[in-house]
């Protein structure tokens, strides 16, 4: 040994002291050690790891973990020989382990297995045989061969077996070796086989384990690495299957060192593995060692990295084709080189396996490892226990606590092996009642090891072990392992993908920057070129006013066609259809309105400027009036009908309310319209039954306004009701959504309506009486019409009523399936309701008033009175279906008559059309005298009578009106023709502008009653000279007091001379 060595020796002594004061190493019996001459190692086994290629190490001795040392190994102090149950005796097994600077979770794992051993039991160590009497301790001897780095790796190779033979030649009891780590195996290999001893490699290359044959002592505890590959290349076949495509189009590619056993066995069997797949396979294999530029070693040129990098995928495939699968056997700063190349290409892979993934490299490249793959012997994850532990991550918190770091898998795998050789030599005693283990151990050490190749499935904290014919661990696949993102974590961890019994995570394949573009992305060249971590998403969103309609791997997406939109992000662009009624047809609403108010008010003018008119007289004007007050309110509901809609974002206030006013307006309106009609007709056809009975009814105005009140308070209880418990409110909603992928625009329709309130009362709880009312309102009003309908069209409105409702019916059955076919068409649902509200109201009103204004505009036709244009049937006392209609008929019903009671004769009569004067032609019981005095330019005729004692009939040329007294009860007795007699009636005429019984005709038409309450008279016009007598009036069933004269209707003196004349010559005969 030279000087500097000796001068190393003294300076470790001095300090050896103070950091293993806790791990004492027993020189007074190591049975041997003291002959190596080696030095205690100068610092920990994680301090001497750290050393660089500029640290010398020599050769020293790490741990001596001798059982005769009971405060070495001893966990709980106080439990020694002489104050604990020590057994009689133990045997001593021991372990060697050889080790390069480096390997410090070798030796640390290993240390902690046989701490644990040794102390089981209370310090006996471990129980062995049937009946658990004998026990077992073991030594473990700890040797750094030195630091490779510094001497390289073959001089340590040769330090590494002197050290090995040494201690075999000079330690007694050593029977097992510890294997080092993978880089330092081989020089495990011949000692083992030199000395006929087991060795437990940690090597996982299956080539290191085949020549079994010749070396039967090699043992892998390591799982075969040349599985590392095979869950990624596995995961993608089956996403291709899934996918329906062929293995052959999908480009593989593997790089690898050839001068590792390692490197080369694990990415040779991921070639042989693609090739029968069928996977596109393109093989990299180079030689660190060699120099491709002279002078530089392949594993430092760059150039020479980057251009293998540019094989696994060249910048000339470009971004949307370079999605190769790439498989790589490297060291880390071959990893370095060629991930920057491969970037700067533009690669995105589908998928990059690593060696250096599951390294201490992936730690420090944290921004490049996402969901890079690897393979290695354990995970974290993993569930596998002992008797000490439960699992393997519980064993690396032992080691952190103890050696001051957290270790490996290495860590691991190196405190199972002792666990190991215990389960060995157990099951090699389990049936011996007093084990002889060190005989066995000398002796019979060919079947333990025979023993250890039968071991099947024997659990560790490693996971099962067993041997397959080349003496390697088979008990379980690989770990295989992937950076991913676990539950909700952002940061990256290693996930366990396989075994799947172990798996913590899925498998991620094909990676994210493979995978085409989402919808409302596209590939972004910055990130390709630029994010270090090559895997991860390359995509970025569209900007706003662009889309991406499809998966896609362009590198910017579509513009957004004219009239659309969009936000960053978009899939599409986005146009919107919100059926709102558009200005143009708002106007047409309006002009509606205006239309139909105009007409409305045109008719109530008409009403006004003609209220003298018998034809409005006669048709009720008050009634007329209400119905086009109805009318103008039903119209106005267009306005609120266009107010009630607002724009998707607006406020809905305004149109909600807008929504509340529809009904009120619309029912309101309608109400008023039909029971208008109502209350008239009912007050014709009461005037009309009573006439034909003979019967004085009275029936004022103030009792129509009372049956409109009444109807119109129902209906307006219900929508106050409506209004309380279940107002409309507007809301909008969506009716449909239309993707255009030629353009990829999305048209989203929407419309807003009135509906009713969210919640359980429905508004047709109100809506049906209401239509209730509106029906039977119809309804009553044509029914009662139907009975008037003897009387002249120019009086009643049956006819027109009934066609009125006809075409209301049509316009609902017409109109409510379009409304329900365009309930989502915002201005169609708004044309098709304004346009029944319009044509109801003015045709309602047109089919009312256009054919009164057409009565009165051509009068009464020549020779008709009034009365005859009436056409009231009177019945007869023998049949009420007979009209009086002849002078010839009411000369035999009052000769019948008379004959009946006192005889009384019927006078004829004579006319002449130039007779000036008439006697009393005739007299009647009771009566005294009958004179008619008649004079041919008389205007007017007064007529008087006193009591029933005389009639007389007095002309005067000149007077100016007719006036009946006596009571007020006025008959009409006319004669349109020749031949026909106007029906004699009996109506008690209401004459509110005076309550004496004694009106003129003119001033009881004038007060607003029927035709049949009185005859309208103006002034001018000359009076009719009734050509009956008093029996014949009082046989007509009349009171005498009832006749008044008759209006003829003629407007100029020459026509009103003709028709008197006329008259006078029909009562010649009489």
């Amino acid at each position: 040994m030279t000087a500097s060595c000796w001068h190393l020796y003294f300076l470790s002594a001095l300090t050896i002291a103070t950091i293993y004061a806790q791990e004492p190493i027993d020189l007074v019996e190591d049975n041997g050690l003291s002959n190596l001459n080696l030095p205690p190692c100068p610092a920990t086994s994680y301090e001497i790891s750290q050393y660089g290629p500029e640290t010398p190490l020599s050769a020293c001795i790490l741990y001596d973990l001798n059982p005769l040392n009971d405060d070495a190994l001893l966990v709980n102090p106080t439990i020694n020989s002489t104050n604990a149950t020590q057994p009689s005796s133990f045997t001593e097994v021991g372990l060697v382990q050889v080790t390069p600077s480096g390997c410090h979770n070798h030796r640390d794992g290993a240390n902690t297995a046989v701490w644990k051993l040794n102390n089981d039991n209370e310090g006996r160590g471990v129980a062995i045989g049937y009946f658990g009497t004998t026990y077992i301790k073991f030594r473990l001897i700890s040797i750094i061969g030195g630091n490779s780095n510094n001497i390289g790796n073959d001089a340590y190779s040769v330090v590494h077996e002197q050290m090995l033979d040494e201690v075999f030649q000079n330690v007694d009891n050593v029977h097992f070796i510890l294997g080092s780590c993978s880089s330092a195996s081989e020089n495990d290999k011949s000692m083992a086989l030199k000395h006929a001893k087991i060795v437990l490699s940690q090597v996982g290359s299956p080539g290191y384990y085949l020549d079994v044959a010749n070396n039967p002592y090699v043992f892998g505890i390591h799982v075969n690495s040349d599985t590392y590959t095979l869950p990624a290349l596995k995961a993608l076949q089956f996403h291709l299957d899934e996918k329906g495509e062929s293995t052959k189009n999908q480009p593989v590619r593997v790089v690898y060192r050839d001068r590792s056993e390692f490197f080369k066995s694990t990415c040779r069997s991921a070639i042989d593995t693609a090739t029968v797949q069928g996977f596109d396979v393109t093989a990299i294999e180079f030689n660190p060692y060699g120099e491709e530029t002279p002078g530089v070693l392949n594993s430092q040129n760059v150039e020479f990295l980057e251009g293998l990098a540019d094989q696994l995928c060249s910048a000339d495939e470009g971004p949307n084709t370079n999605n190769a699968a790439v498989i790589a056997c490297v060291q880390e700063r071959d990893a370095d080189v060629m991930l920057a190349r491969m970037r700067l290409n533009g690669c995105r892979p589908t998928l990059a396996w690593f060696t250096t993934a599951t390294w201490g490299w992936a730690a420090r490249n944290s921004d490049s490892i996402p969901f890079f793959l690897g393979g290695g012997q354990w995970h974290e994850n993993f569930a596998y226990s002992d008797k000490y532990f439960e699992n393997g991550t519980a064993v690396l918190e032992y080691g952190k606590e103890k050696f001051g770091y957290m270790g490996s898998y290495d860590h691991v795998v190196s405190y199972a092996m002792p666990m190991l050789i215990v389960e060995l030599i157990t099951s090699y005693f389990d049936v011996v009642d007093s084990p002889n283990i060190t005989d066995a151990l000398v002796n019979r050490y060919h079947e333990i090891r025979r023993s250890l190749m039968k071991i099947d499935n024997v659990d560790t904290i490693f996971g099962p072990v067993s041997f397959n014919e080349y003496q390697r661990n088979d008990g379980r696949g690989a770990a295989g392992m992937q950076w991913v993102q676990k539950g909700n974590a952002t940061a990256f961890q290693l996930g366990c993908i396989s075994p799947l019994d172990q798996a913590d995570v899925p498998i991620v394949i094909p990676s994210p920057s493979s995978l085409p573009c989402p919808p409302g992305s596209h590939l972004d060249q910055k990130l390709v070129e630029g994010d270090p971590a090559i895997l991860a998403d390359k995509c970025t969103l569209c900007p706003a006013g662009t889309f991406a309609l499809y998966e896609n791997t362009n590198l910017q997406c579509q513009q957004c066609p004219e009239g659309s939109v969009s936000l960053e992000g978009a899939k599409y662009c986005v146009t919107t259809k919100d059926n709102l009624t558009s200005v143009g047809l708002q106007v047409l609403g309006m002009v509606f309105v205006v239309i139909s108010w105009s007409s409305t008010i045109g008719y109530m003018v008409w009403l006004y400027l003609k209220r003298n008119n018998p034809v409005v007289k006669m048709s009720q004007p008050e009634s007329l009036f209400l119905l086009c007050v109805g009318a103008f309110i039903s119209t106005s509901t267009i306005i609120p009908l266009t107010l009630a809609e607002a724009a998707p974002g607006e406020s809905t206030r305004g149109a909600s309310a807008a929504c509340r006013s529809i009904p009120f307006l619309y029912s309101l309106g309608w109400v008023l319209m039909y029971t208008s009609l109502t209350a008239k007709s009912w007050r014709l056809f009461k005037v009309a039954s009573n006439a034909e009975l003979v019967r004085r009814v009275k029936i004022s105005v103030n009792e129509i306004y009372v049956t409109v009140a009444v109807v119109v308070l129902f209906d307006l209880i219900i929508l106050i009701a409506w209004v309380v418990v279940a107002p409309l409110q507007y809301i909008r909603t969506n009716v449909s959504t239309t993707l255009n992928e030629a353009t990829g625009v999305l048209t989203i329709e929407t419309a807003g309506s009135c509906q009713g309130s969210p919640n359980d009362v429905s508004m047709w709880a109100f809506l049906a009486p209401i239509i209730i009312i509106h029906v039977a309102s119809m309804i009553v009003t044509n029914v009662i019409l139907f009975k008037v309908k003897g009387i002249s069209d120019r009086y009643q409105e049956q006819k027109f009523v009934a066609l009125a409702s006809i075409y209301i019916c049509e316009l609902v059955l017409l109109g409510l399936p379009i409304l329900i076919a365009v309930q989502e068409a915002g201005e169609a649902r708004y044309f098709v309701i304004a346009g029944v509200i319009f044509l109801t109201d003015t045709g309602v009103l047109a089919l009312i008033f256009l054919p009164k204004i057409k009565y009165a505009k051509v009068g009464l036709p020549e020779g008709m009175t009034v009365i005859e244009s009436f056409r009231i049937k009177r019945p007869s006392r023998r049949d009420c279906s007979v009209a009086v209609s002849s002078v010839e008929e009411i000369r035999r019903r009052a000769s019948k008559r008379a004959s009946m009671t006192s005889n009384q004769k019927l006078a004829p009569l004579t006319s002449n059309r130039n007779l000036t004067s008439l006697a009393s032609l005739t007299s009647i019981e009771n009566a005294s005298s009958f004179t008619r005095i008649s004079s041919e330019n008389a205007s007017s005729f007064n007529m008087s009578f006193n009591g029933n004692d005389s009639f007389n009939r007095i002309s005067s040329g000149n007077a100016s009106s007719n006036r009946s007294f006596g009571g007020g009860n006025a008959s009409f007795i006319g004669n349109g023709s020749a031949s026909v007699l106007p029906t004699i009636l009996s109506v008690h005429v209401s004459a509110e502008s005076s309550g004496t019984g004694e009106e003129n005709a003119e001033d009881v038409v004038e007060s607003g009653n029927d035709v049949n309450d009185a005859t309208s008279h103006k002034p001018s016009v000359q009076s009719l000279l009734h050509c009956y007598t008093l029996e014949e009036i009082k046989e007509s069933g009349n009171d005498v007091n009832d006749a008044i004269t008759l209006e003829e209707g003629k407007e100029s003196e020459s026509e009103k001379d003709d028709f008197h004349d006329d008259h006078k010559s029909k009562c010649t005969n009489v």
